[in-house]
Parts: structure tokens; C-alpha cells; sequence
């Protein structure tokens, strides 16, 4: 190929990225600050501010500048105030609210609305970095523009990652975190299975990207343990085929006899054959890793106990033992696409399920197909066995987790950004065989599934996944606070006081969530006030006690929304509150009205 003929291709190549960069942007950007907040991103907003939780008073109604205190911004406020805070009231490594304390500090807004669009759009930020970091990653990994341009594409537009990238959280620099991680541990397993020796600077580099992988978040240390099963597993039929005598002195193969059809796995990953000075590097890799991550042990050793975690404590009911499995199978498949399926008409919703149900018949067996071809494929298979042995290690820990400690992970699709790289890389990779196929008839092409129209199809797919999460038909908000305070706003024309029982900094930030949406809100001067009241256990009388001091301060007449209140309605009647009996749609919460007079 001509200089210039290879100019033309870097280009052309540059310019596409640039076009799927583009769209990722588009998606992720687009509607940023129209969704309603949750409850984890008030908390990313508060510890990012350096407020923390604790000064929110309780057992008194307070008025909601009071209760949106935590997300004002205070100039005096330092990153050591932010990792204070986080240290005493959280569970969360600091560097992620770090920057976003930077980042708020560094734009100027104006109110709690604004600084929400702000911290949303630090993590979109970072979501749209990830497109070129997985082209990065599969053009190192499989030598392929195509290969490298297809998993940058369904980056952009996968519903999944467009989800994560609209949250105030810390999930997508975890992500942009474990595409360097892999490359590392791609680039590692070239050198050794070309016989050098890794470099000193990839051994540095390796080890300061899992640290700060770590500092991000603890489920980070999940990459690493399936990282580590990949390294182990490759070591250890390394070790029995050289216990069994099946390694023969021959010279090292190249990089492509190993991808040939009668090569072992030993020959993949030999590291018993590496000097000594390789092995101590590889070593030095997890010794630097293990440092990196210890540093946070004295914070993450009561992560699992911790009340912030309760709710995705299982049981092992039967009901508890299938459960996980589909919400596991829902997750992975947004990965790639989804259609409408919340917010909308119930015939809509079928629709929807029926034809992504149909799409996945079809494309799960072309997939399947890829891989199998991509495995055989010299060039491509080491990279392949890598990202595959290191999806499936991962998914076998949370299963593990999951059945063995109790903890669903499932429950929340969040915590699946661990392994969600590892699946765009690899469907990227057996789509990529597709694209290469020689020419079809385009009905013929779609009825089987193969060629460069499925992958425009999937393509399609995903954009039309992307947009779903953008209008919010999909991946809502599990509390919809806006829709609750749009009904407390409708129904009640006399003041207003809103009750949650308070048992962690979890009910604290719903209800601020639920008080971004009054402050959001300009069309009503009924502004409600605000109580957090602390539970007694099984004592309700003395619950109910408090709440009747406290009533008994306020002026009449007073609607009370219990808003996950433990208090029924009905205990109210004794002080002169009347329940209304109509029945309210959920919204996610569990409330009641009273009328009290």
C-alpha cells in the first residue's frame, strides 16, 4: 500500500471515529438535566460539595432550603473537607467526588438544578471519552479497523452505556478505568507470548491505572479478580501440560502459530518459560495492585455490613435462587439494544418485548457465529480467549457473590459497568466478521443473520436503544420524584408537610430528591415542608408521639403525605387527620394523605 493510499485510510479512519465520538455525545448530552435525581446521584452532589449529610436536622419540619442545604456551594470548601466527609459518612473511595468537587467549583451555577446538570455532565464527559478508549483497546487487542471502528459504534450508542453516562455517579470513569486495565493486560500477554519482557513503564502504568481504579470504586477490585482468574487459568494448564510432558523443546513460536488450530492453551500464556526478571514483573503487577488497593482498607473492610448496602442483602428463598438470572440476561442485552418498554401503553410494552425477543433469536447465533470464526483466526484468537476468559470470570464472581455471599447484585444494573467493555470488545470483534463477508443479497443477508447488514441492523438497533433511555422509556429512575411531586402539587391547596421515616442517610437523600423536584418546579407557591422523623423501632406509640408534637406546632389546616413513612394513616385519627382514601398511583413510593384539621 502506497504512503498516501495510507494516509487516506488514517483519515478516513480518524474522520469515522470522529463521526461515532460525535453521536455518543449527542446521546449523552441530550435531555441531561430533565430527569428526575435519585437518591445515589443527591448523594454524589452532597459529598462532591464537601457538605456531607449529618447537619440536616431531624424530628422538626424544616423548610426546603434547609433540607437542600448539602447541595449548596461553598467556596471555603477544600478536597480534603470532601474526603473527610466521605471517610465518616459514606463508603465510596473520594477520587471520583474529588474531581467532581473540581469540576462543580470550576462552572458557574446557580441552583440546585443547575449543579445537578453540572455533576451529570462530568460523568457524560467521561462516557463519551470511552468510545475512542474502546476503539484504543480493540484495535490494540485484534489489529483491526474494523473490529476497532464496530465496538466504538455500539459504544456510542449502547442504551446501557448512554444509562450510565446520564447518572451523577462514578461508573464511567470506572469504565474509561478497566479499558486501560485490559489494555495493559493485552499488551502484557503479547509480550510474553512473543518472549520479551514487559516493559518496565507498562508494569508502572499497569499498577497506577488498578489503583486509581480502586480509589474509584471498590467494585473495581472485581476487574482485578477476574484478571487475575484470566492470568491463573492461562498459568495453569500452562503448568499441567508441562507436568504431563506435552511441551516439547522446539524454538518459541510466533505470535501467529499460536492462534493455529492444533496450539494449546499453554502456549498462550507460557509464563513458566519467561526469565526470571519476567516473572518478578508480572509479579511486581499484582504486589503494586495489592498496595494500591489496601491504602482504602481501613474504609472498604465495613463496606459489606454497611446499612448503605442492606438493600441488596438476598436470601436464599427459591424465589431468591431464579430471580438474578433473568435480571442478569435483561442487563446484558441492553448492553447492546432495547426498545421502549416503561412509561408506555401496555400494548407498546409487548410490542417492544416481542420484537427484541425476535431481534435476539437472530442475533445471538450470528454473534456466536463470529466468535467462533474470530477464535480460529490466528491474529485474533489470543486477544479473544483474554477478553472472553476475563467476561466470563467476571460474570462467575458475581454469580458467586450473588449465591455464595448473599449479596444480589443483580438487583441494580449499574454494578455490571465491571464487565461491560469486555462485552462491547467481544460482540464488536464477532461482528466484525460479518462486516467482512463478501458481498449478499440484502433480504438474504438479514433472513441469515449475516453480513454488513446485520451490522448496520444492530447499529440501528442501538441508536434506537440510545434514544429510548434519552426520552425516558427506558432505564427510569426507580423513584420518580417528579411525578409525586406533581401530584402533591395538584391535589393539596392548603400547606403542606411531607413525612419520611428516617433509619439512614438513604431516606435523607430520597426526600432531598423529592425537594430538587419542588425547587424544579415554578408553578406552584405551595412549597411543602419537610420532616425526617427517626424510627423507634418497634415502638410506634413513641413514633407517634413525636409526630403528634411536632403537628401540633404547625398551623391548621395541614395536608401530611407520609412518603415511606412506618406511621399508618389510620394511627392519625386520634389528633385530628383524616385519611384520604383515594388510591395514588406508586411512583415507586409507598405514601399516604391525611387531612388534618
Amino acid at each position: 500500500m502506497s504512503d498516501r493510499q495510507n494516509n487516506k485510510n488514517i483519515w478516513f479512519d480518524g474522520l469515522l471515529l470522529l463521526v461515532w465520538t460525535s453521536v455518543g455525545l449527542g446521546l449523552r448530552f441530550a435531555n441531561l438535566g430533565a430527569k428526575s435525581p435519585s437518591s445515589i446521584e443527591i448523594s454524589t452532589l452532597g459529598f462532591s460539595l464537601g457538605h456531607g449529610f449529618s447537619g440536616i436536622p431531624l424530628d422538626r419540619a424544616i423548610a426546603i432550603d434547609t433540607l437542600l442545604s448539602p447541595l449548596k456551594l461553598d467556596p471555603t470548601i477544600n478536597p480534603g473537607d470532601v474526603i473527610h466527609r466521605l471517610v465518616t459518612e459514606s463508603n465510596h473511595p473520594p477520587l471520583y467526588f474529588v474531581l467532581g468537587h473540581f469540576w462543580l467549583k470550576l462552572w458557574a451555577w446557580g441552583d440546585e438544578i443547575d449543579a445537578l446538570w453540572v455533576a451529570r455532565s462530568l460523568s457524560a464527559l467521561f462516557g463519551v471519552m470511552a468510545i475512542p478508549a474502546i476503539f484504543g483497546l480493540c484495535r490494540l487487542a485484534f489489529r483491526s479497523q474494523v473490529v476497532a471502528q464496530i465496538a466504538a459504534a455500539l459504544m456510542a450508542v449502547s442504551p446501557y452505556g448512554i444509562y450510565l453516562a446520564q447518572e451523577a455517579r462514578h461508573y464511567t470513569l470506572s469504565i474509561l478505568w478497566i479499558i486501560a486495565s485490559l489494555s495493559c493486560l493485552v499488551a502484557a500477554t503479547i509480550h510474553q507470548n512473543r518472549r520479551t519482557i514487559i516493559p518496565i513503564w507498562l508494569v508502572c502504568v499497569w499498577i497506577i491505572i488498578n489503583s486509581l481504579g480502586v480509589a474509584t470504586h471498590y467494585l473495581f477490585s472485581l476487574v482485578l479478580g477476574a484478571e487475575g482468574l484470566v492470568i491463573a487459568g492461562f498459568c495453569l494448564n500452562d503448568f499441567i501440560n508441562h507436568s504431563k510432558g506435552n511441551r516439547k523443546d522446539k524454538q518459541p513460536q510466533s505470535f501467529t502459530e499460536v492462534g493455529s488450530k492444533n496450539s494449546s492453551l499453554s502456549s498462550l500464556f507460557p509464563l513458566s518459560s519467561l526469565s526470571s526478571k519476567g516473572r518478578w514483573r508480572i509479579y511486581a503487577v499484582g504486589l503494586g495492585t495489592l498496595v494500591g488497593a489496601l491504602v482504602w482498607l481501613p474504609v472498604a473492610r465495613n463496606v459489606s455490613d454497611n446499612e448503605l448496602t442492606d438493600w441488596i442483602q438476598t436470601s436464599f428463598q427459591l424465589s431468591d435462587l431464579w430471580e438474578p438470572i433473568p435480571r442478569l440476561f435483561a442487563w446484558w442485552i441492553t448492553m447492546i439494544f432495547l426498545l421502549p418498554v416503561e412509561g408506555t401503553p401496555f400494548v407498546v410494552t409487548v410490542v417492544s418485548g416481542a420484537i427484541a425477543l425476535l431481534v435476539l433469536s437472530r442475533l445471538l447465533p450470528a454473534i456466536f457465529r463470529g466468535i467462533k470464526i474470530q477464535i480460529a483466526t490466528p491474529s485474533s484468537r489470543l486477544s479473544l480467549l483474554i477478553l472472553g476468559g476475563f467476561l466470563l470470570s467476571a460474570i462467575a464472581i458475581f454469580l458467586a457473590i450473588i449465591y455464595g455471599y448473599g449479596k444480589d447484585l443483580s438487583k441494580a444494573a449499574r454494578y455490571h459497568f465491571v464487565y461491560f467493555p469486555a462485552a462491547i470488545a467481544i460482540v464488536g470483534a464477532a461482528l466484525a466478521v460479518h462486516w467482512q463477508q463478501e458481498k449478499q443479497n440484502l433480504f438474504s443477508s438479514l433472513l441469515k443473520a449475516t453480513g454488513k447488514p446485520i451490522v448496520i441492523f444492530v447499529l440501528v438497533m442501538g441508536l434506537l436503544g440510545g434514544m429510548t433511555v434519552v426520552t425516558n422509556y427506558g432505564y427510569q429512575k426507580s423513584k420518580q420524584a417528579d411525578r409525586l411531586a406533581a401530584q402533591i402539587q395538584e391535589i393539596s391547596k392548603v400547606p403542606i408537610l411531607i413525612a419520611m421515616t428516617y433509619e439512614s442517610h438513604a431516606q435523607l437523600r430520597t426526600l432531598m430528591a423529592l425537594g430538587v423536584e419542588f425547587k424544579r418546579s415554578s408553578v406552584s407557591l405551595n412549597v411543602p415542608q419537610f420532616l425526617l422523623l427517626r424510627g423507634n423501632g418497634d415502638n410506634s406509640d413513641a413514633t407517634i408521639s413525636k409526630l403528634k408534637t411536632i403537628l401540633n406546632r404547625l398551623p391548621k389546616p395541614l395536608d401530611l403525605w407520609g412518603v415511606d413513612f412506618s406511621i399508618d394513616s389510620d394511627d392519625l385519627e386520634a389528633f385530628e387527620c383524616e385519611k384520604d382514601d383515594r388510591n395514588f398511583p406508586g411512583y415507586g413510593y409507598r405514601y399516604w394523605l391525611s387531612h388534618c384539621r
